[in-house]
C-alpha cells in the first residue's frame, strides 16, 4: 500500500477520457473528480492537478489507476513521461471496496475515490521497467494469436482453391512446403508443369533459393513432375480458379511472413524477460512457447500463491457441492486465460510426443493408467506443470528431470 501521508492522482480510465482526482493524502482529496480526455490538451487539467499536489505536499504525486488495457495505456505513457510513478490495482480490488461501503453506488466520479482507498489501504503494484516488457509481451502475443487465426483461414481457403485446380497435389507433396508453393505460383497449372524438364525445374528451384526440406532439389523436381504427369485439373490454365488460388497464396505467404516476423520479435523481447530462460529449461517448451508462457503469465510476483496462477489459467476445478455429493471431480472451470491453456497444453503434448522422462510425463501416465482419457490426463498434467513452473519462478531455479 501507499504511505497514507503520500500524495496520489487517483485516475478512473475509460475509452478516450478519465476522471481525475488529486489527494494530499489518504482521505483529504483536493478537488473534486474532473474529466479529462486522453490528449494534449485534456491531460493539461491532469497535469495542473499534479502540479498543485506538488506544490501543497513538495512531493510528486503517485498515479494510481485500474489496470484497464488498452484504455489506461494513455495515462500511463503520460505519467512515465512525467516521472511520477505509476501504481496498478485489480478492478477486482476496486469493486471490494466498493462493496464493503454501507450504501454501494458506482459512478465514473466516485470510482476515484474507490481507488485513492484501494492504493491507501491495500498492496499496490508498482510499474517497473519489467512490467513494461511484460506489457509489451502480452502485446506481442495478442498479435500473433490474431496473425495465427488469419493464417487458419487463409490456409483453409488456398487448400480449398487447391482442390479446384492441382487435385490431389496434397496426396503427393506437402502443399505448404516451399517448393510446392513456388511450383504453384510459378507454372500456375499442373499442365504447364507437365510440360516442363525436370532439368527446368531444378533450375528454377536453385535460382529462386527455394529450401526443399530433408530431399534435395532434384527429388522434388522429380516429385512434382511425376504428380503433374499423372494429374487432372479441375479447371482450365485460363480458368478464373487460377487466378483465385494464386490470390490465396499470396494470403498464405503473407501470413506466414507475418507470423515468423512477430514471433522473432516477441522471442527476442522475451530474452529481456527474468523468467524466460527458466521456462525455457523445460522439456518440451522451445524458445517460441517459452516466450508465449512468459507473455501470458506476466510477472509472477502478482500470485500470492499457487492456486491464484492455477486459478488465472482457469484451470482450476469446477466445485458444485450439494448434500452427499462432495462437489469434486469435475472439468475445470474454463474462467481465465485461455491463450495460457492452450499453450500449456501444446506443451505437454510436446513432452508425450517426444517421450520425455520427467515429472510432468510421468504425472501424465499416472492419471492415464488410472482410467483418465488423453485429453483430461494431459489436461491434468498441465496445471502440474503450471504449478511447477509457478515453483520455478519463485524460486529462480532451473527445470528438474
Amino acid at each position: 500500500m501507499i504511505d497514507k501521508e503520500a500524495p496520489i492522482l487517483a485516475f478512473d480510465a475509460s475509452k478516450g477520457s478519465s476522471h481525475c482526482q488529486g489527494y494530499l493524502s489518504f482521505g483529504r482529496p483536493s478537488s473534486k473528480p474532473i474529466k479529462v480526455a486522453h490528449s494534449r490538451s485534456g491531460m493539461a487539467a491532469a497535469e495542473k492537478a499534479s502540479e498543485t499536489l506538488e506544490r501543497k505536499t513538495g512531493t510528486k504525486p503517485k498515479v494510481v489507476m485500474e489496470s484497464t488495457g488498452v484504455y489506461s495505456k494513455p495515462v500511463i505513457r503520460w505519467a512515465v513521461l512525467r516521472g511520477l510513478e505509476v501504481y496498478l490495482i485489480t478492478p477486482l480490488e476496486s469493486a471490494k471496496v466498493r462493496k464493503s461501503r454501507l450504501r454501494p453506488t458506482k459512478t465514473d466520479a466516485l470510482d476515484c475515490g474507490v481507488i485513492a482507498e484501494v492504493a491507501y489501504t491495500r498492496d499496490v503494484k508498482k510499474l517497473t521497467a519489467a512490467s513494461s516488457l511484460y506489457s509489451q509481451s502480452y502485446s506481442l502475443s495478442r498479435r500473433r494469436a490474431a496473425i495465427v487465426d488469419r493464417l487458419v483461414a487463409s490456409k483453409n481457403q488456398y487448400r480449398k482453391s487447391l482442390d479446384a485446380v492441382w487435385t490431389l497435389l496434397d496426396e503427393a507433396c506437402d502443399p505448404f512446403s516451399g517448393y510446392v508453393m513456388w511450383a504453384v505460383r510459378r507454372y500456375r497449372h499442373p499442365e504447364a508443369l507437365a510440360k516442363a524438364k525436370e532439368e527446368s525445374i531444378v533450375s528454377g528451384l536453385e535460382r529462386a533459393k527455394v529450401r526443399t526440406g530433408a530431399i534435395s532439389k532434384a527429388a522434388a523436381a522429380s516429385k512434382l513432375s511425376a504428380y503433374a504427369k499423372d494429374a487432372i485439373s479441375g479447371c482450365g490454365p485460363e480458368d478464373g480458379e487460377v487466378d483465385s488460388l494464386l490470390s490465396a497464396l499470396d494470403d498464405v505467404i503473407r501470413d506466414m511472413e507475418a507470423l515468423d516476423e512477430i514471433t522473432n520479435r516477441l522471442l527476442s523481447l522475451a530474452k529481456g524477460l527474468p523468467h524466460f530462460a527458466l521456462i525455457a529449461s523445460i522439456d518440451g517448451i522451445g524458445g517460441a512457447l517459452a516466450a508465449l508462457l512468459c507473455a501470458e503469465i506476466g510477472d509472477p510476483s502478482r500470485f500470492n500463491s499457487r492456486n491464484g496462477i492455477v486459478a488465472y489459467a482457469g484451470l482450476d476445478p469446477t466445485i458444485l457441492q450439494s448434500g452427499k455429493n462432495d462437489g469434486l471431480h469435475y472439468s475445470i472451470t474454463r474462467k481465465g486465460n485461455a491463450f495460457l491453456r492452450r499453450y500449456l497444453y501444446l506443451a505437454v503434448e510436446n513432452m508425450i510426443m517426444s517421450k520425455a522422462d520427467n515429472a510432468i510425463t510421468r504425472f501424465y501416465s499416472k492419471k492415464k493408467s488410472s482410467g483418465l482419457c488423453h485429453k483430461a490426463a494431459a489436461t491434468a498434467a498441465c496445471r502440474k506443470l503450471l504449478v511447477t513452473i509457478w515453483g520455478m519462478l519463485r524460486s529462480g531455479s532451473l527445470f528438474e528431470r
